[in-house]
């Protein structure tokens, strides 16, 4: 009884399911599904508001269009299929679902305007020169056309002219504040209005490109093509913005789209950007944009000749005040410049030779001054080479407060004794961070070691006694430096193990390095709430003058600098280099020197 009872209840279970779907399956209301327009089928752009929605091409007649509508769970009750039928304006339909209930939809069918002729007064056009997009009229046209005053007649299938009058001359130049004109046009059911850039040009009509940029209101002086075959591109830019926050433009080919989800604003160009762009033929394109590069021209530039220094000769040089100060050993024959530093002006005039008065550097290996460095306020520190120096000879330090300083000092002496080495100290360069007259950190490190020498003045009153720091590469060359900054030190170096830039930390411990490029000084400034490094590579025989903006101080940043600017070939045996920062007149000044080859000074703001 029991096994009878639990056969009748599953019989009865699974008659009540199919009860169940069939219900749900016969009460589905009813829909229009899909149309279908001159034989060709469309699915419907469902609103959810009891519209049923096709585009078609452009240019379809759609007043004599034979129409069939395809109807689920239902059938229209005003409508004869297979029938030319008038489309041009939106139709009510009436359906009548198999559940019984009626519901009324809007059968809407778009084709988009199609352009049949453009004519211009005095200008002769072939079809193939016009190219009509989904939002674009591009016309080609010879090389020097003037598009300042043409009189155009548009023909239209399925559209009327809105926002113009054929025939009237109107100018079609484009610049990057002046967008191509947009020519409206009124689709076929006399609400709809079409939009299309109308773009006369004599460049080619074809594959995306991105011509230029416009970044923080400064537009490129050129779009470099890093990699032709993976779309990278860089822009070259006339001066440092704040290229961290930047607010852009791209300046695309004719026609061209760009994805309209590109950021524009608040853009890190410091990082790689990518923005897919759409060309007149159709194909997206995916372009990586890198960093900006600062390319000018200098408002200062001086051949090693024109200073009249002998052949390698002229090592160092950097800011003193608005004048500036290079350390030279040598000179030809009766040259007007004297041995150990001269001054010069913004225009580069000579100034003069710096006092040597109760010192006693000459142009000598021992005694003699390769490389100097400045201070906040300008004041100059130039150190004694020390090359054949004895175990007990003194070297110093010589300070000078400005270029007119009658009464230089030995600023800081030591030995070989006085320093606790196993060997004679010749200096490498020296680099200083603050002000002598505050709070200052000098660095000396040893040709050829690994040992860097660090002074600390503070309050203005200097700490005679060093801190021995040790450099993470052995075998370093005749020149290089350890510059100080905030965080700690940015070395620049040639050598066996090294040759390039790295980052380190109070005790010199390296946190990135860019490595690559012989150099042998450099100089950091943090300006505006960024810090950057500026220094000469030396690079396939030619001097390069870069800076980075090192504010993210990792590896990206070394490898990837903001300005590099490669000169001539050029011979430089000892690789002396050198760069400094200056603010003249509010506005942030670079030099670059490099020995046997030329000084130049560029304002890096307008």
């Amino acid at each position: 009884m029991k096994k009878a009872f639990y056969i009748l209840f599953c019989l009865f279970m699974l008659s009540s399911c199919e009860v169940n779907y069939r219900d749900d399956r016969a009460f589905e209301p009813a829909k229009i599904a899909a149309v279908r327009v001159n034989n060709v089928l469309y699915t419907i752009i469902d609103a959810g508001t009891n519209e049923a929605k096709v585009i078609l091409p452009p240019g379809v007649n759609l007043k004599t269009a034979t129409t069939e509508l395809l109807v689920a769970n239902g059938q229209a009750v005003n409508f004869e299929n297979n029938v030319p039928q008038d489309l041009s304006k939106p139709i009510d339909i009436q359906i009548k679902g198999e559940d019984g209930a009626s519901s009324t939809w809007k059968l809407i069918v778009q084709s988009p305007p199609l352009l049949v002729s453009l004519d211009v007064v005095g200008l002769p056009l072939s079809k193939d020169k016009i190219n009509f997009g989904k939002t674009t009229i591009i016309v080609q046209i010879p090389v020097g056309t003037d598009i300042t005053n043409l009189a155009v007649t548009y023909g239209f299938l399925n559209g009327t002219l809105k926002n113009f009058i054929n025939g009237t001359p109107k100018d079609y130049t484009i610049t990057p504040t002046k967008p191509p004109f947009k020519l409206q046009v009124t689709g076929a059911d006399g609400v709809t209005v079409y939009s299309y850039d109308v773009i006369f040009t004599s460049d080619a009509v074809g594959p995306a490109q991105i011509k230029g940029m416009v970044i923080n209101g400064d537009t490129t002086s050129e779009m470099l093509t890093i990699d032709a075959a993976k779309n990278i591109v860089q822009p070259v830019v006339p001066y440092l913005t704040n290229f961290s926050d930047a607010t852009i433009q791209l300046i695309v080919g004719f026609g061209n789209v760009i994805d309209p989800n590109f950021k524009t604003t608040n853009v890190d160009l410091l990082k790689e950007i990518k923005v897919k762009v759409t060309g007149t033929n159709g194909v997206e394109t995916e372009f990586t944009i890198r960093n900006p590069l600062i390319s000018n021209t200098p408002i200062l530039e001086k051949s090693h000749a024109s200073f009249n220094f002998a052949a390698n000769a002229g090592s160092s040089a950097g800011w003193s005040g608005n004048n500036i100060v290079i350390a030279t050993n040598a000179m030809n024959a009766g040259a007007i410049p004297v041995l150990g530093i001269n001054a010069y002006d913004l225009a580069g005039n000579y100034l003069n030779g710096l006092a040597k008065t109760g010192t006693n550097f000459d142009g000598g290996a021992v005694t003699g001054i390769r490389k100097l460095a400045t201070d906040d306020d300008g004041k100059i520190l130039g150190v004694q080479l020390g090359a054949g120096a004895g175990a007990t000879t003194m070297l110093s330090i010589i300070k000078w407060n400005s270029i007119t300083d009658p009464a230089p000092t030995n600023y800081i002496s030591y030995s070989q004794t006085s320093l606790a080495l196993a060997y004679a100290p010749r200096s490498a360069g020296i680099s200083i961070s603050g002000s002598l007259d505050g709070n200052a950190t000098i660095t000396v490190p040893i040709s050829g070691r690994t040992d860097v020498f660090v002074w600390t003045v503070t309050g203005g009153v200097l700490n005679p006694t060093p801190v021995a720091r040790s450099f993470p590469y052995t075998a370093a060359g005749n020149y290089f430096s350890v510059q100080p900054y905030a965080d700690g030190f940015v070395g620049a170096a040639t050598g066996v193990n090294f040759n390039g830039v790295n980052l380190m930390g109070s005790s010199l411990s390296e946190t990135a390095k860019v490595s690559g490029s012989a150099t042998s000084d450099c100089e950091t400034i943090t300006y505006k709430g960024r810090k950057y490094i500026a220094y000469v590579a030396f690079v396939g025989g030619k001097h390069v003058f870069r800076i980075i903006d090192f504010t993210a101080a990792n590896t990206y940043s070394l490898e990837n600098p903001i300005m590099n600017i490669t000169g001539a070939t050029v011979g430089n045996g000892n690789i002396t280099v050198d760069a400094d920062f200056k603010i003249i007149n509010n506005k942030l000044h670079v030099l670059f020197y490099g020995t046997n080859d030329r000084l130049a000074v560029y304002q890096l703001e307008k």
